[in-house]
């Protein structure tokens, strides 16, 4: 418990609200040629704000006659993703070619807008007119220079009259997806209550534990909605985003914690917990665990050039999880169609079967989910999910007459 604890309290901490589509990097002593900040798709009209200050430019000491850096080498520019194409085989045909040569880029600003020392700062903004996805980068083609410098990026939509911002990327869910999800939900939970209460002589732990998984499903695209309600209207998450991190963590680990009780049993036709099934378990909801809290304190304070590779580390992991999760449904699945075969066991797989519990199904139930929907369409993939592995298994009738061949089938799951 004191483990648990300290996890939460640092989570807390590190959770802060961050910055997505208005970006604020502190950059020191940098040499690199190119430098990516931000991707966004306007639907409409748009702008790019680049605020620039504390601008520093210094060249490296290999010779006493070392050249001044040209200012006019350094500067924002903007790549269309129609053109990143071309982009790319400019580079590849001339590896040396400065990036704000290339004729197709929109150049925004150079480090000759700055002012005067010792502010060296400038604050421009951009119009973006034509729809379309596009990415702000910096470029230094100054050999042999180093740029120190604070930049506050802002990247919107705004309305026809031009007033109101909207720092939604037109490829970013709107809030109203995750409220009518919420809705959808909201009435699962009620079916499933209604479900329980109708059957609840056949009412197992299992299925508590799934209805609190509806709970926190529930709570968790609140806060989804909430926090992209912030962050549509102010470019910034606020307390909703920490709530949002707090929630997911908890629907993930209880998600996987009802589909390991599923694949062996526990609750229907088992009644003890195999201990290579807990040790399974404590494995992947560690695993969870970790990713979780470390996206949050890592993902917090990094900077966005990291983000992508960050998102493609914990994304494996929480792939890795699915599979070993797979591999233990699917031995369980085995199990259960070893046990069937056994006489002392027809009874009760008679039942098993009038109910439409496919213990043996599942397992590839699964493995669909986390090939075509986890990744992807990810919120209406949970809602397919959710109602098949729901209905297959819902409260049912297993009397005791059928379930002679239990004890078969918990001999049986142990040796796979």
């Amino acid at each position: 418990m004191r483990i648990i604890g300290k996890i939460l309290l640092l989570f807390f901490l590190f959770a802060a609200p961050s910055t997505a589509d208005i970006r604020f990097v502190k950059i020191r002593s940098h040499n690199r040629d190119i430098i990516f900040f931000s991707e966004f798709e306007y639907s409409h009209t748009g702008y790019v704000s680049v605020a620039v200050s504390s601008v520093g430019i210094s060249s490296i000491p290999v010779t006493s006659n070392s050249s001044q850096p040209d200012p006019s080498r350094i500067g924002f520019f903007l790549l269309s993703d129609e053109l990143q194409h071309r982009y790319n085989l400019e580079f590849d045909r001339n590896p040396d070619l400065c990036a704000l040569d290339i004729k197709f880029i929109t150049v925004l600003y150079t480090f000759q807008n700055l002012t005067p020392p010792p502010q060296s700062s400038f604050n421009k903004s951009y119009n973006v007119i034509y729809p379309g996805e596009y990415s702000l980068y910096f470029a230094n083609c100054n050999d042999l220079s180093l740029v120190t410098m604070d930049v506050r990026t802002e990247l919107y939509n705004t309305n026809d009259d031009g007033t109101t911002k909207d720092y939604l990327s037109a490829e970013q869910p709107q809030p109203s997806l995750y409220f009518n999800f919420f809705y959808i939900y909201l009435c699962f939970l009620s079916i499933w209550i209604e479900v329980c209460f109708r059957n609840k002589r056949y009412f197992q732990k299992l299925h508590l534990v799934m209805g609190v998984l509806l709970v926190m499903t529930l709570f968790n695209l609140f806060c989804k909605g909430m926090d992209q309600h912030d962050f549509k209207v102010t470019g910034t998450h606020h307390e909703w985003h920490v709530l949002f991190y707090i929630s997911q963590f908890m629907r993930n680990v209880l998600l996987f914690t009802v589909i390991m009780l599923i694949g062996v049993g526990w609750g229907i036709w088992r009644r003890v917990l195999p201990e290579w099934a807990i040790f399974i378990w404590t494995i992947v909801i560690l695993f969870q665990v970790w990713a979780t809290v470390s996206y949050t304190v890592v993902g917090e304070s990094i900077s966005y050039i990291e983000e992508h590779a960050l998102n493609e580390s914990f994304g494996l992991i929480d792939g890795i999880c699915c599979f070993v999760v797979f591999f233990h449904t699917f031995c369980s699945g085995i199990a259960f169609k070893e046990a069937k075969d056994t006489s002392t066991f027809m009874r009760s797989f008679i039942s098993i079967m009038e109910t439409s519990v496919r213990p043996d199904v599942f397992p590839f139930v699964f493995l669909v989910y986390i090939i075509f929907f986890r990744w992807t369409t990810e919120e209406m993939g949970n809602l397919l999910f959710y109602i098949v592995m729901f209905y297959l298994f819902r409260p049912f009738d297993l009397d005791d007459e059928g379930t002679k061949g239990v004890g078969i089938l918990d001999d049986t799951c142990d040796k796979v």
